[in-house]
C-alpha cells in the first residue's frame, strides 16, 4: 500500500516592503478560487488594451485603470487586516507589478501565466549530440 501525506500551509505569507510594512497573505488558496481572481485580472487587463510589460508607453489614465485593476486582485488573497493597509498604501509602480509576479508564483504553482520572454533556449534536436567548444592550441 503506498501512502503519501501532503502539508498545507497554516502561517500567512508575507511580502516585506521597506522597513515599515508586512503585508499578509492567505495560506493557502484554492486552486479555481486563484483561477477565478486570476481570470477577472486577465478580463480587467484586456479590456483596457494594457501590456504590463509596456506601460511606459500607455495612456495615463490607462496606468491609473491598471493599478486599480492589480490592486483589486492582490487584495483578495491577502488577509483583511492587510487588505485595509494595502488599500492606503502608496506604492511605486514596480513593486506593485513585483508583488503580482510574487502572488501569481506562490498560488499558481508555478504555472506559467502567459509568454514569457525569458524562457530557456530550446533543445537540441533528438539524435544530435551537443558538442564541446574546440580549444585552439597556441
Amino acid at each position: 500500500m503506498a501512502k503519501k501525506q501532503f502539508t498545507l500551509n497554516k502561517e500567512p505569507h508575507e511580502a516585506q516592503i521597506g522597513d515599515d510594512v508586512t503585508l499578509l497573505f492567505a495560506p493557502e488558496v484554492d486552486g479555481d478560487e486563484f483561477l477565478d481572481h486570476y481570470t477577472e485580472l486577465q478580463d480587467g487587463l484586456k479590456e483596457l488594451h494594457v501590456d504590463l510589460s509596456d506601460l511606459a508607453n500607455a495612456d495615463v489614465e490607462k496606468v491609473r485603470a491598471t493599478k486599480a485593476v492589480l490592486r483589486t486582485f492582490m487584495s483578495k488573497l491577502m488577509l483583511p487586516e492587510s487588505r485595509a493597509e494595502f488599500e492606503g498604501l502608496k506604492l511605486p509602480d514596480r513593486v506593485l507589478i513585483e508583488l503580482l509576479e510574487w502572488a501569481v508564483e506562490l498560488y499558481g504553482g508555478g504555472r506559467p501565466s502567459g509568454p514569457s520572454n525569458g524562457s530557456a533556449p530550446a533543445s537540441s534536436s533528438p539524435g544530435t549530440r551537443g558538442r564541446a567548444p574546440s580549444r585552439s592550441r597556441a
